[in-house]
């Protein structure tokens, strides 16, 4: 289930005004995101922040979609080749498309030298990709044209032998990668909360914690056992927050998407509902938070 959320949980990335409203799961690395804030604001402003880690965020949110939107593919066709079953068709992740964001982001003066770390990492992802994507490329176009058909398995067998240990090397590659880009999006969600506070703009404030409590319940799915007692408490928070938030018409779909969530959460916990359902609700609840405009919150108020 961890892997699964670490990859699905993904979803907008800006509502406006360029507030951060969700990124990956998955486990941190290195130091706490509330470590983080203060050196984060010491520096550019936090808008600077969201400009650098953006594109980092794109190239993450663009392969994990496709990667659990075709896991029903992609999983079978490693198997298979692991296996060294002769296949008749192939489903690779967007290994292109990946190395062409991440090329872009690096070549991003907004990005360059912000979050050295993650420049690093997608470097190391980067020398991967260099030999993965048009091997990937390759094999795809091998199986579309059936060209198994005309040397009996022969290239079919050479790329396999090429892509399975240069898969292998990409993955840990890129999971220390995401995790990089989900540690510092979690510190731009805690300095823009910060500036939110700082600004007077109580509503906007609470509607951004809220969306970060919602995804600490989701995190907790990450747990083989779930500590329920926990559970009910932070989703006592969330109904807490959800109660200071004034209405406004965006939010009519926003409240019921969370309270589908939470529904299918609770199912999940008591064994009564698929970890896919839990996804897809979260999912929903991402969607909906798009629609609406932070500052619209605060102006009902006056």
């Amino acid at each position: 289930m961890r892997r699964t959320l670490s990859i699905l949980a993904v979803g907008g990335l800006l509502c406006a005004p360029a507030v951060l409203l969700t990124g990956c799961f998955g486990s941190d690395k290195g130091d706490t995101p509330a470590a983080g804030v203060s050196a984060l604001l010491a520096g550019n402003t936090t808008e600077d922040k969201i400009d650098a880690i953006s594109p980092y965020l794109d190239a993450t949110n663009d392969y994990n979609r496709f990667i659990v939107t075709f896991d029903y593919a992609i999983t079978p066709s490693l198997e298979e080749m692991r296996s060294g079953e002769r296949m008749t068709n192939v489903t690779l992740p967007h290994f292109t498309d990946l190395k062409k964001n991440l090329e872009e982001a690096r070549a991003n003066p907004q990005t360059a030298g912000v979050y050295p770390d993650i420049d690093a990492e997608a470097d190391a992802v980067l020398a991967i990709l260099k030999d993965l994507a048009p091997l990937a490329d390759k094999m795809e176009s091998y199986y579309s044209s059936k060209g198994y058909m005309a040397d009996n398995y022969a290239a079919a067998a050479q790329m396999t032998a090429q892509y399975l240990p240069l898969y292998d090397a990409f993955e840990p590659a890129y999971d220390k990668f995401d995790a990089a880009v989900t540690t510092h999006f979690k510190e731009v969600q805690l300095a823009r909360l910060e500036d939110m506070r700082k600004e007077g703009r109580v509503n906007a404030a609470a509607f951004l914690e809220l969306n970060m409590k919602v995804r600490e319940l989701a995190d907790m799915l990450d747990n083989e056992n779930i500590d329920k007692a926990a559970a009910e408490a932070k989703i006592t928070e969330i109904n807490e927050l959800t109660a200071k938030i004034p209405d406004v018409p965006a939010l009519g779909s926003y409240k019921s998407s969370l309270n589908r969530f939470i529904g299918t959460f609770r199912g999940y916990v008591a064994g009564q509902e698929d970890g896919n359902e839990v996804v897809e609700d979260f999912n929903d609840f991402v969607r909906s938070s798009q629609n609406l405009d932070l500052a619209e919150l605060d102006n009902k108020k006056k």
